[in-house]
């Protein structure tokens, strides 16, 4: 079963253009390369200037979880001086 795993990214002030930038260059081709990946969309908040939400596609939860913790953990890294906070969660595509 496909599922969507929706992020919450909290930028720091001021530093979102340079999150999104970053999160081009380290995350995009980091999930496109992994096993299950489908797609990524990212939709900066029109409401609040510092927050992003980013919807991934995956082929199924287990393929999403098999996402190497230690990869996680090193490109989180390499976002921390422009993320103040992230958020994640799976869910399923009703009807499929």
């Amino acid at each position: 079963m496909p599922v969507i795993e929706m992020l919450r990214a909290r930028c720091v002030p001021g530093r979102r253009d340079e999150w999104l930038k970053r999160d081009a260059e380290l995350w995009t081709p980091a999930l496109a390369a992994h096993d299950g990946y489908i797609s990524k969309e990212v939709w900066p908040s029109i409401d609040n200037p510092d927050d992003v939400v980013i919807i991934v596609r995956w082929e199924s939860l287990a393929q999403w979880k098999s996402f190497p913790d230690d990869l996680n953990q090193a490109l989180d890294a390499k976002m921390a001086d422009v993320q103040l906070a992230i958020t994640s969660e799976a869910l399923a595509i009703h009807g499929e």
